[in-house]
């Protein structure tokens, strides 16, 4: 069994090839384009693992994981911030959102899903990722 992930991020592009790259690997794929969307995702399916833009529509990624990590289920599930800012300010940002670790934006196809493994249990994580 590999990982459901979600991926809440609203540029179609960093999106569609996330997507792709996960499915790729054998990881099951959800994913939201705004923070209300992602909040609604997040509740209604069994997720091991999110991938969330900092800056969304609706709801702010920050605002999105806090309101996550209220609700004590969700103080287990990992969440990776998903941005394009420089690593130091979005490392700064995630941590005090409460995110366990950054993906920087644009994505290395030759490492993107084996870097999201580490943060998965290994009966998680895909054969190839």
């Amino acid at each position: 069994m590999s990982a459901h992930i979600l991926i809440i991020e609203d540029n179609e592009m960093s999106l569609a090839l996330a997507e792709y790259l996960l499915r790729q690997a054998g990881y099951t794929v959800s994913s939201a384009t705004d923070g209300e969307s992602g909040m609604r995702r997040a509740l209604q399916n069994d997720i091991h693992l999110i991938l969330c833009d900092l800056d969304l529509p609706v709801i702010e990624g920050p605002q999105l994981i806090q309101a996550l990590r209220a609700n004590g289920d969700w103080r287990k599930v990992p969440v990776l911030a998903f941005t394009a800012a420089s690593m130091s300010d979005a490392q700064r940002r995630a941590l005090d959102a409460d995110f366990d670790g950054c993906v920087a934006k644009p994505v290395d196809p030759t490492v993107f899903a084996a870097s999201i493994g580490p943060f998965l249990a290994p009966e998680l994580r895909a054969s190839q990722g």
